[in-house]
């Protein structure tokens, strides 16, 4: 049995956790919601989901606190980061996609299933 690409949402918004969730299952993918970083990046170490959303008002840090540990993370293990909320690009966003808020759901979709071809082609032998 094939395994199922997994996205793990980390919004501090119930609510947004449901409909994205919700929307990506229909669509074939397991998601993991948590609320809290802490959760989000044992979550990440554990289960190594094959994209990461992170909204910014996760938590009361600034935007470079709160993705510096998704940043490592995503460095270590090449694991795709959406960023949902406006940030400075730097070093350390280097891996992350930014949508800004406010965003619509349909292109933020396409974007996660463009990230998650993009690792199952990436883990396929050359031809």
């Amino acid at each position: 049995m094939e395994r199922k690409p997994s996205v793990l949402i980390v919004d501090a918004a119930e609510e947004t956790r449901e409909v994205l969730g919700t929307v990506l299952q229909r669509r074939g993918m397991e998601t993991l919601w948590v609320g809290a970083t802490e959760e989000a990046l044992r979550l990440a170490q554990t289960r190594q989901p094959d994209v990461i959303i992170l909204d910014l008002q996760v938590e009361g840090t600034s935007a470079d606190q709160l993705c510096r540990p998704f940043a490592q993370k995503v460095r270590e293990t090449q694991t795709p980061l959406v960023v949902l909320g406006s940030v400075r690009r730097s070093d350390k966003m280097v891996h992350g996609e930014c949508f800004p808020k406010p965003y619509h759901y349909a292109p933020l979709i396409r974007k996660i299933e463009e990230l998650i071809q993009g690792n199952s082609d990436a883990d396929r032998p050359p031809v």
